[in-house]
């Protein structure tokens, strides 16, 4: 494939990924459309793709977090957000961005940066947190992205991008379900069956 090509590609997943994570609780999830991009284009592109895709996520948290400190005052009033505020001045907050953010599927690291911004913890250990667990995480998400595009395209006989557009608005629908639950009732519920187990 010419390298105007491919330069056009890779950057069109940067950009794709930039702008839906700079987009909280309703962007497109970049890895179905990384994935998508990598069943139309072929095995040799999946860890380039992989690569750009993560760092235009990562980047676009710097966004994220500026938006949540411009934001403060009216965010703070959030309860997941007053939850968080308990632990960002701590190490506590890092350990627990780089937890959530590594898990695949799950949009934690869009709300985990909207309240590291709101409470105004150090963005740099935020970033430094996030880059190895967002390399991660988007690996995970592809590659389970491209098994589940593949088995429902060969059970419903569905072209790969309609189910790859069904899985994106789910996405988006689940995200904002994820942001209305009280996390900190379901965080002191596991911390009090850890605290039962030691």
């Amino acid at each position: 494939m010419p390298i105007l090509t491919d330069s056009f590609i890779y950057l069109s997943i940067f950009s794709i990924s930039f702008v839906s994570n700079v987009i909280p609780f309703g962007g497109p999830p970049y890895t179905i459309i990384t994935a998508t991009a990598i069943l139309k284009l072929g095995d040799a592109y999946y860890w380039p793709l992989i690569v750009l895709a993560s760092l235009g996520a990562i980047l676009s948290k710097i966004i994220i977090y500026l938006a949540g400190k411009f934001f403060k005052k009216s965010l703070r009033k959030n309860r997941n957000i007053m939850f968080l505020s308990k632990v960002s001045d701590s190490n506590t907050f890092y350990i627990i961005l780089f937890t959530l953010a590594v898990i695949p599927i799950f949009p934690f690291d869009d709300y985990l940066f909207i309240a590291a911004g709101a409470v105004e913890v150090s963005l740099l250990k935020a970033i430094f947190a996030l880059v190895v667990a967002k390399l991660i995480k988007t690996a995970l998400e592809v590659y389970i992205e491209l098994k589940v595009i593949l088995a429902i395209s060969s059970l419903l006989t569905l072209a790969k991008p309609t189910i790859g557009a069904i899985l994106t608005i789910a996405f988006i629908v689940f995200g904002i379900i994820i942001f209305k639950i009280d996390w900190e009732h379901y965080y002191n519920k596991i911390k009090g069956r850890i605290g039962r187990h030691i």
